[in-house]
């Protein structure tokens, strides 16, 4: 019996060093995804994504109605900074805890009057970009409350994984290099 254990607690041990790597890894990748910015043209299908950052684009949608395009840029940029702000609070927590599929999993509460004012004055839009910001928060940073990058693969809106990350890197490095090629 205690050379089963002993075994297990080498696989464990094993297996902790191995996730702790990937980590790592994974916050290479990040430095070197912001550091090529700007060198692949046009939108991108592996990325950097702030999880926990509120998408700006509803925002501007509902201030060009409310407010003209004029002044639409600096109140969205306001309300979404606000927003941003009240993420971050750790005694707001809009959620609740329901059974789903006969696991307890959080919610966004509804009747959370915060949210339910929100949705009353802006709209839909603005409400499920606060929300999905939210939830990101609470998945990636539940503690800390404040914004974290990670891999993103945009084209299947979800988290990248590294063989999705090496590929798409050697792929543009390819087109980079030929790219280059013709230049000369």
């Amino acid at each position: 019996m205690g050379d089963l254990e002993d075994m297990i607690q080498t696989l464990v041990v094993k297996e902790r060093e191995s996730n702790d790597e990937l980590q790592e890894t994974r916050k290479e990748l990040i430095k070197v995804f912001k550091g090529m910015k700007g060198m692949f043209s046009g939108h991108t299908n592996i990325g950097v994504k702030r999880m926990g950052e509120i998408d700006s684009k509803p925002f501007l949608d509902a201030c060009k109605v409310k407010y003209g395009s004029e002044e639409a840029q600096i109140k969205a940029s306001e309300l979404c900074s606000m927003w941003q702000e009240e993420l971050k609070n750790p005694a707001w927590h809009p959620v609740n805890v329901a059974a789903i599929d006969g696991a307890h999993k959080e919610v966004i509460n509804e009747n959370d009057k915060k949210l339910k004012t929100l949705k009353a004055e802006w709209g839909i839009g603005i409400f499920d970009a606060v929300v999905a910001a939210f939830m990101e928060l609470n998945e990636y940073n539940p503690r800390g409350r404040y914004e974290v990058n990670e891999l993103w693969n945009f084209k299947d809106n979800k988290k990248a994984t590294l063989k999705e990350v090496i590929s798409y890197i050697l792929k543009n490095l390819k087109s980079l290099k030929r790219k280059r090629g013709h230049d000369n």
